[in-house]
């Protein structure tokens, strides 16, 4: 008999049994409580009960720039012993300042705080997605999924988070070690910078996803998919995308439950609708071999890809973009319900395809 049948003839049981002392009725509520948390779903986690084997760290470089010692030398320690490899990428890589051990680089970003773009953008962070009162509350939100996932996964590193201006260059920056975040890209699209940007670098799709309720989400899934590229992902094939794109957002909602499905994939309510809606459709578009095994990704990243729309096949412009990865989302949803005994290294270490096509089911 299963654990369903058993829990079932028990609840029956207790129903037609008539309670008649205070004693029986204490046995009934007993076995209840114990029926209901077997029904317990393991992967609901309450984050107060969750303690970090290291404090959870967020660190505001946007802060501690615009507040160096006035002495070169001394700055730039300050920024190496403080930020270490962050620094390094900062300065090397996001701005592309100069070496990080060099000098002339402090003189470099100096110019790059003091220059009256980045005065006036600092001066909007200060009060949109910067205010420190929203950053706290993007900070709880963090702090309480990466306790969810150390829950899950004990060993793994949980990342410091860094408040960051990037020049408009790196919404999101993630290391195994830490995930920067460009502020600046979620003032919001109404906010009048982001309506200077160049439309060529930033089309109109874009700039409607810099919106400040998309932070705590787009930094938990930057680190994510950085995190587990390394065993989790092939990128040979169609197939292989969006079945690492879909154990990613998988997890991410198991880790921010709280988060509504729309803002994992950066879409609006109506476009989640349109998906979810059409997804019977969208999956006779996809599955073809040839499509679902393309191996060209100028082709199949068509799926995947930012934009106004998917452009893939015959899916329409009223569509979200990136259905690819929705629909990746949507098999490992089917298989991980299929397949409740999966541990998370397990689901990311599955590389067979197989498994995952023949749990899924469409639903509309």
């Amino acid at each position: 008999m299963g654990t369903s049948e058993i829990r079932t003839t028990l609840l029956r049981c207790l129903l037609c049994t008539r309670l008649k002392s205070p004693f029986s009725l204490c046995f009934a509520m007993f076995i209840s409580f114990i029926l209901l948390s077997c029904a317990h779903d393991k992967w609901e986690v309450e984050p107060s009960s969750v303690v970090f084997d290291a404090p959870f760290s967020t660190l505001n470089f946007i802060e501690d720039i615009q507040n160096l010692p006035g002495n070169d030398s001394l700055a730039l320690n300050t920024l190496q012993l403080k930020y270490g490899s962050f620094w390094v990428d900062y300065a090397e890589d996001i701005l592309k300042i100069g070496a990080a051990n060099k000098i002339s680089t402090i003189k470099e970003l100096r110019r790059f705080v003091s220059h009256p773009d980045t005065e006036e953008t600092l001066e909007a962070i200060d009060t949109t997605s910067g205010d420190k009162a929203y950053l706290q509350s993007v900070e709880k939100t963090l702090e309480e999924g990466f306790k969810r996932f150390h829950a899950f996964m004990p060993k793994e590193t949980i990342p410091t988070i860094v408040w960051m201006p990037s020049g408009f260059n790196f919404a999101i920056y993630p290391r195994k070690e830490y995930v920067a975040v460009g502020v600046e890209w979620f003032l919001g699209p109404d906010h009048h910078i982001v309506g200077l940007l160049p439309p060529d670098r930033f089309p109109q799709y874009q700039q409607l996803r810099m919106h400040p309720d998309l932070m705590a989400g787009d930094t938990f899934r930057g680190w994510l998919l950085v995190y587990f590229s390394a065993s989790g992902y092939t990128g040979e094939r169609c197939i292989d995308d969006i079945l690492y794109w879909g154990k990613v957002l998988w997890l991410m909602k198991k880790c921010l439950p709280e988060l509504h499905d729309h803002l994992l994939m950066d879409w609006t309510p109506d476009k989640l609708h349109w998906a979810e809606a059409n997804e019977s459709a969208i999956w006779l578009e996809l599955q073809p071999s040839k499509v679902l095994f393309e191996t060209n990704r100028t082709i199949y990243k068509r799926w995947l890809s930012d934009g106004p729309f998917t452009k893939a096949g015959a899916i329409p412009q009223e569509s979200p973009d990136r259905l690819g990865i929705w629909m990746g989302w949507r098999i490992v949803e089917d298989y991980m319900d299929r397949n409740p005994e999966t541990t998370i290294e397990e689901l990311f270490n599955e590389h067979d395809h197989i498994p995952f096509l023949k749990s899924y089911r469409p639903e509309h």
